[in-house]
């Protein structure tokens, strides 16, 4: 139990008390509480030691304004959220599904290669493919499609389609193949000609394929 204070040491430990708990109590009620003379009315209002205790009519219709915000914009966010996902829903066109149709040339185990409106007459096609490697696709000035691989058969350098000789030429070691003719050597040191490569052109689609 706390002894009694004269007023000067009373009014000192309530201002402590006051700034340290928030208390809305005037310090110098509550420093009778630890004097001979408690102003007993006032120490008796539980209200009076909350921190929140005393409110202005400013505060208390800004707490006011604060719940009816609050509330306006829960009931905004219920009606909201379902409305969105129904406009989502109505706005989102129809999903299209795919439809496949069979590929003739894919029933007779060949790929599809190139568009022959890629390749003028007369120009050649570096392609990669994964079965067959390096390889040229090359439309002769006949008109014809033709395809080789690009491994010359010398030192397995990649050959190169001269459009100025229509010729395919080796730039390591200088050896040239007739495209014409099946790529048969035409010169330097290379001993067979290159390894010709199926392929097919469907004059109706225009595309070029490769036979596997």
């Amino acid at each position: 139990m706390i002894p009694l204070l004269n007023q000067d040491e009373a009014q000192r430990f309530a201002e402590t008390l006051t700034q340290k708990y928030g208390l809305r109590t005037p310090p110098h009620v509550l420093a009778s509480a630890f004097t001979s003379n408690p102003q007993v009315a006032p120490l008796m209002s539980r209200a009076a030691f909350r921190a929140d205790a005393v409110r202005t009519a400013p505060e208390v219709r800004r707490r006011r304004e604060r719940r009816n915000f609050l509330k306006n914009m829960l009931v905004l966010v219920a009606v909201s959220v379902p409305f969105l996902l129904w406009l989502k829903i109505a706005l989102t066109p129809a999903t299209q599904v795919p439809v496949y149709v069979s590929n003739p040339a894919s029933q007779r185990g060949e790929r599809l290669l190139a568009s022959a409106s890629s390749i003028p007459v007369g120009q050649a096609l570096t392609l990669n493919d994964p079965s067959f490697g390096p390889m040229l696709l090359i439309h002769l000035t006949n008109g014809q499609f033709v395809a080789y691989s690009a491994i010359c058969t010398h030192a397995g350098c990649t050959v190169q389609f001269n459009v100025h000789a229509q010729e395919i030429a080796c730039p390591c070691h200088g050896a040239v193949f007739d495209p014409n003719n099946q790529a048969q050597v035409l010169a330097g040191p290379a001993p067979y000609p290159l390894r010709e490569i199926g392929i097919r052109y469907d004059e109706t689609s225009g595309h070029i394929y490769l036979q596997s």
